[in-house]
């Protein structure tokens, strides 16, 4: 019997890399399926499935109904909505790809810093309205742009110090900033050999002139900033989250906000996607708003549809695949699905 692939967010426009498979006499099935009902249907003797791991409901129920799947193939980093540890006893291989985009949301945390710091929103939008007429008009800038301050002066406090968080720091190492980090995941050697300086959570909040997040969304993770952690900042620092929405609790945050216990955000994930149009965010003059397109680029694009279809052929091989996340499948994984010597 030959391999089945199914592939349950496969967006028409999309280079999902389908000639990969020819060597294979796989049967492809592509469609567009988001509820659990759907994709059993479509998947329940699939040997591969490829899906947004992060939005599609890949739990309990539905992977035990994928009597013959090796690997669900994942297509972004995240993968929120999977049950990792019933993966791991049904022997299914979960991969994401954890190198795609890193240059992107890396820059989009650097350009919401530089954005915010520079109060470049609110002097564009005074120079279009005709409050800034003339180049040197202190009293206007202080008015719309005070305090600002040279970014070498400033201190960047990265929580979440992995692939993403690395090249956050890095980027703003060379604007001469000087860059905390948080992660009770990474060695101190780590962080100190890219010139980072380790710090306590508490110690970030109170230290930071910008914080940005670049964490999964986990049971760790979930609501780690709200308003106790807002109180902790400077008045005058900045929030930024191109990590997950969820990270963050809204309400803590816009409360933040309003009382000034912050002084702005640049937010490019939020709880409910996309935002809703009541969001009192969408009001907030201080607030960069970018709809979870932090990911986007030419490039980025062809990386996050054609790599989960790399795993899926080294899944038919008997390979383990390389970006498999629930790693301690391997010994069950190996057993059931390996190359035979």
């Amino acid at each position: 019997m030959g391999f089945k692939v199914v592939n349950v967010f496969a967006l028409p426009e999309a280079d999902f890399g389908d000639e990969l498979l020819d060597p294979f006499g796989v049967t492809l099935v592509k469609g567009m399926w988001m509820t659990e009902e759907e994709i059993i249907a479509q998947a329940q003797d699939a040997d591969a499935v490829i899906g947004v791991v992060s939005i599609q409901p890949f739990n309990r129920r539905l992977l035990a109904a994928l009597s013959r799947c090796r690997v669900i193939a994942g297509i972004g980093i995240g993968y929120d909505r999977t049950d990792l540890e019933a993966a791991t006893e049904m022997g299914i291989a979960v991969t994401n790809v954890p190198d795609y985009c890193l240059d992107e949301v890396s820059g989009r945390a650097i350009t919401f810093m530089l954005a915010l710091g520079h109060r470049l929103v609110q002097i564009d939008r005074a120079v279009r309205e005709r409050r800034i007429v003339f180049t040197v008009d202190k009293k206007a800038l202080d008015e719309i742009a005070y305090p600002m301050f040279r970014m070498r002066d400033q201190t960047l406090g990265v929580v979440g110090f992995g692939k993403i968080g690395t090249v956050t720091a890095l980027k703003a190492r060379g604007l001469g900033m000087h860059v905390i980090a948080y992660d009770p995941y990474v060695l101190r050697p780590v962080m100190e050999s890219r010139g980072v300086t380790p710090v306590d959570f508490d110690t970030l909040l109170r230290e930071s002139d910008f914080v940005t997040i670049h964490t999964p969304l986990t049971s760790e993770t979930r609501n780690m900033f709200g308003y106790e952690q807002f109180k902790k900042m400077k008045r005058t620092a900045y929030f930024i989250n191109t990590a997950r929405g969820g990270c963050v609790d809204q309400e803590g945050l816009i409360r933040a906000l309003r009382e000034g216990l912050i002084t702005g955000a640049g937010i490019d994930v939020t709880v409910d996607e996309p935002i809703a149009p009541d969001n009192e965010l969408l009001t907030m003059t201080n607030v960069m708003l970018t709809g979870h397109s932090a990911w986007y680029s030419v490039t980025s694009e062809a990386d996050l549809y054609r790599r989960p279809m790399t795993q899926v052929v080294q899944a038919l091989r008997g390979e383990l695949p390389a970006y498999t996340v629930n790693t301690e499948v391997k010994t069950k994984w190996m057993t059931r699905w390996g190359k035979k010597a």
